[in-house]
């Protein structure tokens, strides 16, 4: 998997049928070992991902604006004003706190609950 933000309801719903038969299951200890050992390894990878995700572009707008076209719109805010730089073309000045609180909030958004 490559680098994402956080979805745990995502997670959760694909878990579900075998999280409501993992805790009233009253059978096999080899195999709800088994399959709590599996969830804990995807949702560490999971944090993993959205831990990468976010230092990938961290103070990088206009990578992730060109890796993940959806999020252009709301990264644009984050460009106060153009202007000319030394190689003769037009460019942001970057609010950086402010983009990198939002990509903070976007990439733990499973976390964070409301996404703000």
């Amino acid at each position: 998997m490559k680098p994402k933000p956080l979805d745990l309801d995502g997670f959760w719903k694909e878990n579900f049928h075998n999280a409501r038969r993992f805790f009233t299951s009253k059978g096999n200890l080899k195999t709800r070992i088994k399959l709590k050992n599996k969830w804990k390894k995807e949702f560490y990878s999971r944090i993993k991902f959205a831990c990468e995700f976010y230092l990938r572009y961290k103070d990088k707008p206009a990578l992730l604006a060109k890796e993940i076209p959806k999020y252009k719109k709301e990264i644009e805010k984050f460009g106060e004003k153009e202007v000319l730089s030394p190689v003769l073309h037009r460019t942001y000045e970057w609010d950086f706190k402010k983009y990198n609180e939002w990509l903070f909030c976007l990439a733990f958004k499973g976390v964070m609950r409301d996404g703000n």
